[in-house]
């Protein structure tokens, strides 16, 4: 490796991200007394970064594009509490859950698609256009429709995915957990998103118009277009997510992603991703989203309370937004 690849190695935040990651993990383990590196902690975390890490996704080509999305888990709820209230009242998905997969796709696309519509044609900002459309999602799913919790007639099909799993571990206690099948998802999810950032049109697109969007029209870019697209696959990809959650949790609850959003939103800035839009990658939004999650899935092996995963959260934004600030500072002087 010769000095101007390290340089510019060191120079990107995805580095340092992996650096602390690192760092965080052996120190976890050295508290924890050798608890965090047990097979069934290790597989419990990765469990547990597969909901999280596909809204991560979502997240990140938004605010790569320079927007900034409240809305993707009440979108995600909404999609799959009516697909699932659906489907259990028409007896379906009790053999094959896809039709359910494909239902909360489309509903969240039309939610989306709501959100881009207002976004792109108004010119609106889009915290404050997702924060509105948050509330509306989240009234129409409790308010209007009225939706229900469904725990124990959820359809079999939706509890055999989620219990399927890849691998099985053990600690030295004897205790099990298993590796869920649906952790492929997540994978080809991270594979779908990266190569559309660094190797398609659209994502160059969206980087152009995270960058500067005045800039990104005149070299040619349909900037409404774009951001219609955008928010409509968000929204489709949302809803895939919120029944991949339905399944891993065997429960539908309307109100479960309530705030989910405080949880994801830190971890795409700590990624690297810019709140003015322009920057961000893949990789380090897994970085950083696996150390919200190993430290969220470590407080109890060294004995913290989870009410510092709140503080944490908000120190992670504020790092992130003045990271944010400073960088575009020098860019423009």
């Amino acid at each position: 490796m010769n000095k101007s690849m390290l340089k510019r190695m060191t120079h990107r935040t995805e580095f340092w991200i992996f650096i602390v990651l690192i760092i965080m993990c052996l120190m976890i383990q050295a508290i924890s007394g050798g608890q965090l590196f047990e097979p069934t902690t290790v597989v419990t975390i990765l469990r547990s970064m597969i909901v999280d890490g596909m809204f991560a996704m979502v997240c990140l080509v938004i605010m790569v594009s320079g927007g900034f999305d409240l809305s993707f888990p009440a979108i995600a709820a909404l999609a799959y509490s009516l697909s699932t209230t659906i489907c259990l009242n028409n007896g379906w998905c009790e053999t094959n859950p896809i039709p359910g997969f494909i239902l909360a796709v489309v509903i969240g696309a039309v939610l989306g698609m709501l959100n881009g519509w207002i976004i792109a044609y108004f010119k609106l900002n889009t915290m404050i256009v997702t924060l509105g459309t948050q509330t509306f999602f989240l009234g129409i799913s409790m308010g209007l429709l009225q939706l229900k919790e469904i725990t124990s007639t959820l359809p079999k099909s939706f509890k055999a995915l989620g219990t399927s799993y890849l691998f099985e571990v053990y600690n030295s206690q004897g205790l099990r957990s298993t590796m869920s099948s649906l952790f492929i998802l997540f994978v080809i999810l991270v594979i779908i998103t990266s190569f559309v950032l660094n190797k398609t049109m659209f994502g160059r697109a969206l980087y152009a118009i995270g960058g500067n969007e005045v800039s990104a029209e005149r070299a040619g870019y349909n900037v409404r277009r774009t951001k219609f697209i955008l928010y409509t696959v968000a929204g489709a990809v949302s809803g895939f997510i919120g029944m991949i959650r339905v399944c891993l949790a065997s429960q539908s609850i309307p109100k479960a992603l309530v705030g989910k959003e405080m949880n994801i939103i830190p971890a795409v800035i700590l990624g690297g991703a810019s709140i003015f839009g322009g920057e961000g990658s893949v990789f380090g939004t897994v970085c950083a989203i696996s150390i919200i999650t190993v430290v969220s899935n470590s407080m109890l092996l060294i004995g913290i309370d989870t009410y510092w995963q709140d503080l944490f959260n908000g120190a992670v934004i504020l790092v992130g937004i003045t990271v944010s600030a400073l960088q575009a500072m020098r860019r423009k002087g």
